[in-house]
């Protein structure tokens, strides 16, 4: 429905309406407990929506460069937009899988 996001817009940051499903939402605020809030400027809806994670794609990518490249867990996580114990993780349970 929606054309994918560039590359330079990593996917682990999208915000996406929970109405219409449209990735073009900006801040509007914070809710009581500090929770920012968002409006979509497709269909007007707003409320705090629900983050997107880093999918299996990221996991699967950020392995692939641990077996390429010898850097640290840190420069590969800031590389992925993921945080470093995120990276850890995904880079322990491949050793123990044996895909690394």
């Amino acid at each position: 429905m929606y054309p994918p996001l560039s590359a330079d817009f990593p996917e682990s940051s999208v915000h996406r309406c929970r109405k219409c499903g449209s990735p073009r939402t900006v801040r509007n605020g914070y809710n009581s407990v500090r929770n920012p809030k968002y409006k979509c400027k497709q269909c007007g809806f707003g409320g705090v929506y629900e983050h997107i994670g880093p999918t299996a794609a990221s996991r699967h990518r950020l392995i692939e460069a641990a077996r390429r490249e010898d850097c640290s867990v840190r420069e590969l996580a800031a590389r992925h937009y993921v945080s470093h114990q995120t990276a850890f993780n995904w880079i322990k349970q491949a050793r123990e899988a044996g895909e690394l």
